[in-house]
This record gives structure tokens, sequence and C-alpha cells, in this order.
């Protein structure tokens, strides 16, 4: 199987409590994240099934509400994410490399001398601490220092061997596709330099074919987890069997500080018995042409999903380009097929493109994108307008502009949420109905991006009917109406992002929708009871 590195990024047993020797020994002495108890093994709602095409996946054993948790289990081993910058090796936070903390036993990074991953498996354990004792850092080669981060989730997951044998046994079971990766000019060397040697280097006593199967193993298999600002993956014993699908069926959090750093699971929509319980291994905002892609060179597999097979993207139009001969739209002729060309759908056009022409044009467009300034709202609305006759409105560049421009609109200097004229308020409005519509497919029930643009849709809506109520312009029964829509925005948002961490972005929105409720409550005092 091949698990979300998401959001992967997003990646991604349960009766297994993590209170092992050293867990019990050094556990937390304050839990400061609540999570959801582990479900029973007689309650469970789900169970892991074998096909020869699937490997092991889960599905459904009765139904599951939207919201429900499907499982919740600690996690196996937490480390570094590859490539990330100079972070604490308890914590995963990014350091100031002018001011570093060093840890009194092994002299590596942290945060503090008191950071809350000291002592813990999922942060920086005694054994590890114990194991780098031999091979301190040479901060005079910050470079250096850097590159050996590869190698040190890899490591903590080898040193479960000896430290943690029913933790290593789960994660043997787990698939590395060394045969693919060996095979691949790129990823089997860059493994080879920058974990493999730098293991044998520290003399750390692992072969190497060994140490490439667990490279392949956090590759295929490993979430990101943590909030702003963490650089950590992590694997689980269950939830890496949930199999992919580009429009997902459930969302995904860990709770950071709790004991095991656990990973919760729940249903985003309803499941009735014998439904595929699935999570996205790529970013759903993206095209066919990018998930693909990323799925095949960094999970090992061509999705195949009824997402990917549709070249509407099940109708959302998120790949559609506009024919520059009659304005139609142009999709793939087959999406599965990366060769395919593009066509243009209208029956009298003969307008057609090679797929590396689509390839190119994308990426320049891309390169674009991601050149402006994140807090440019101008800058983002004149992208829509320049590719306008380029990029269907539905196109998932544009989705990435509406996206930035719903969260922008009402937050930054010169838009602020009071300030704004009508026209403004309305096009936030408009941006927000139209992203609801696109995520309501591709990430369907109850996810992080709806909740998030239900926060943002009360905003415009709210103070439009303020300015309305105050103009003297609006019924009694209109007013009433307005308002029961926008305390089901807020309920609904509030629902949604309440699953996360209360100390994350997404947690503090909930709060701020809790809040926003509360408050709308004294104009039942002027119109009566609103709902």
């Amino acid at each position: 199987m091949n698990k979300k590195s998401h959001k992967k990024k997003n990646k991604k047993k349960g009766k297994n409590d993590g209170r092992n020797k050293e867990n019990v020994i050094e556990a937390e002495k304050e839990v400061e994240e609540s999570v959801p108890e582990d479900t029973p093994k007689k309650e469970l709602c789900y169970e892991i099934k074998h096909s020869d095409v699937m490997g092991r996946y889960v599905v459904a054993t009765r139904e599951i509400k939207p919201g429900e948790v499907i499982m919740s289990e600690p996690a196996l081993a937490v480390g570094p994410c590859a490539g990330c910058g100079l972070i604490c090796l308890g914590c995963y936070r990014e350091l100031d490399e002018s001011s570093l903390v060093k840890c009194a036993g092994c002299k590596w990074p942290l945060c503090s001398s008191t950071c809350h991953g000291l002592g813990k498996y999922t942060g920086h354990s005694t054994y590890e601490c114990q194991a780098l004792k031999a091979v301190p850092p040479d901060y005079s080669n910050l470079e250096d220092l850097k590159d050996s981060y590869h190698a040190l989730m890899p490591l903590r997951c080898l040193l479960l061997k000896t430290a943690d044998g029913a933790k290593w046994a789960v994660i043997s079971t787990m698939e590395s596709h060394n045969e693919l990766r060996r095979a691949r000019g790129d990823i089997w060397p860059m493994n080879q330099r920058l974990v493999v040697d730098r293991l044998k280097k520290w003399k750390m006593g692992f072969n190497e074919e060994e140490i490439h199967t667990v490279c392949g193993i956090l590759e295929v298999n490993a979430f990101e987890v943590g909030g702003t600002g963490a650089n950590a993956r992590a694997l689980y014993g269950t939830a890496f069997l949930l199999a992919h699908a580009c429009a997902p069926t459930t969302t995904h959090t860990d709770a950071e500080r709790a004991r095991g750093r656990p990973l919760t699971v729940r249903a985003a929509v309803a499941h009735k018995p014998g439904d595929l319980i699935t999570l996205c291994y790529a970013y759903t905002l993206q095209g066919t042409l990018k998930r693909r892609e990323h799925l095949r060179l960094s999970k090992f597999f061509e999705c195949a999903c009824a997402r990917c097979a549709d070249a509407t993207e099940l109708g959302t139009q998120a790949s559609a380009l506009v024919c520059p001969r009659c304005g139609a739209r142009v999709l793939s002729a087959a999406p599965l097929r990366r060769d395919a060309p593009w066509r243009c759908v209208a029956t009298h056009c003969a307008y057609e493109m090679p797929v590396t022409a689509i390839q190119l044009l994308l990426q320049r467009l891309t390169e674009e994108l991601e050149g402006i300034d994140a807090n440019d709202v101008s800058e983002f609305e004149g992208y829509l307008v320049k590719y306008r006759n380029v990029l269907h409105p539905n196109h998932y560049l544009c989705l990435s502009a509406l996206h930035s421009l719903s969260q922008l609109y009402g937050k930054v200097s010169e838009y602020m949420i009071h300030e704004m004229p009508e026209s403004l308020l309305n096009r936030k409005l408009e941006i927000c109905r139209n992203l609801m519509k696109v995520f309501d497919v591709i990430e369907p029930g109850y996810s992080r991006l709806r909740g998030i643009t239900l926060y943002e849709l009360h905003a415009p809506l709210m103070v439009l009917t303020t300015r309305d109520f105050e103009r003297k312009s609006i019924t009694k029964d209109c007013l009433r109406s307005r308002l029961k829509e926008i305390v089901g925005y807020l309920s609904e948002s509030a629902l949604i992002l309440g699953f996360e961490s209360p100390h994350s972005p997404e947690g503090l929105m909930a709060g701020a929708a809790r809040e926003a409720l509360k408050k709308i409550k004294t104009w039942e005092q002027i119109i009566g009871k609103i709902s």
C-alpha cells in the first residue's frame, strides 16, 4: 500500500497504547491535548481485507456517520521529514541557527533544555541520545548537519529493533517497494548517499539492505504530522492500510502533545457496510496530471481512482483549459494515459495539444502563481483576469488563487472586513460559494477545506446583513433568514474545525466560530429566536 507523506502532505495497531518499557517510565507528566479513546476491538467499525490488486485495504463493517472516529492509534515512530532544515529533535520546530541549544547528552540540536519531546520515543528518546553520543554534530558545518537529518528518521526506526521489538515487528510488515525503487535512477542513489552511507559512517551496525528497506517503508507509508512550523513524519500501525482516493472519504489529525502522538482518522462522509475507507496521498487542489505524477514518483503507483479516470474530474473541470479557437473546454482524451493528447470537447472543433505542451504551459503558469506575494490581493485577481481565456474558472490553478483570495479578503491591509465596500464583500461571497461547489466534490463532507471556507463565507454575509439592518433596508423575516444561514455556516465550521488541535490555525478558527455564534445570539433580542 502507499501512504500520504500530506498535509502529504497527508499522509497517513489500534489496540496498542504505546505503553512500552520506555514510555511508561518517561510518560508525559501532563497531556496537553485530549484525543478520542481508542475503540475496543469488539466495536471496530472496519475490517482489513486483501486483494491481488490493492493488497491490504480497509472497509466499513457497519454504517459510519460523518465525523465519527474510525480509528485512533499511537505512532510507531516519529522523526524529521527528509530535506527539512535545522530543527529540534524533540518537537521538530525550526531553529535559529544563531542561538542553538544542545542536548546535554549527545549535543544534537534542541529548541530548549525543557523541550516537551525530550525523553519520549515520539521525540528525542533516551536510546537515540545514547546512539548519537558517539557522533556529535559539527556545528562549524551547518550544511552537513542539515544533510544528516535525512538519516535520523530511518535511524529511529532501526533502533526500535532492540528498543521496542513490538513496534519494529509492525513496521517490518509495511511495503517498501524495494525493486521499484532500486530500478529508479534517482531515489536509490540519493538514499545511498544521504542515509546509507551516513549510517555506515556513524557505525550504527545496520546493513545496507535493511537501511534501504526502512527508507522505502517511510517513503511509502509515512504521514506528515504537526501543525505550522513542524517538520515531522510518522508511521502508524493501521492507518497505513487505508486505500488512496483523490476524493477521499476521511480526514485525519494528530495530537502533537498527547502520549504516543496518536493519529485520529474520522469519516468525512457517511459510509455503508462494505464501503472502501480512503484518504488522499496527494494534494486534492491539484489537477490529475500533477496528482498522478506525484503518486507515481513518490508513492510508486499509477492512480486510477474515479476522479483520475474522469477527464472532467467528477464534473469539477479542475484540469480543464479553454480552447483558443472556439472557447469550449480542452480536456485529456484519456486521463489514465500519460501520453494522451488533449482535445477540445466541441464536436465542430478539431483543436488538439500534445500533453508535453500542456505540461510546459502548466509549469509556466504554476511558477507565475507561486511567484505572487502571499498577501497581494490585486496580483491574485490580476492572475485570474490574465488567464481567463486560458484556464477554466474551476481549473486547479484558479482554485488555488481563489482559495488565497477567500482568506485574504477581510484580513489584510486595505481589505479589512468592516472597511470593504459592498462590491468586494459580494466578491468574497461569490468566491467562497464557488469554492464550496468544487470542495464538496473533491474533498466531500467534513473536510478542512469545507470548514475553513464556511467560516470565511459567514463574515461578508454578516457584514452585509448588519449594514442592511442599520439602513433599515431589510425586513425582519429576511433578517431572520440571513442570520439562520450564517448560524448554519458557523455551526458546521465550528464542528468540522473542532476536530483539529485547539492550538492549530484550524482549531483557533473553530474557537472564533463559536465566539461568533455567541454574538449572533444577541440578535434574538431584536427579532426573536433565530433557529
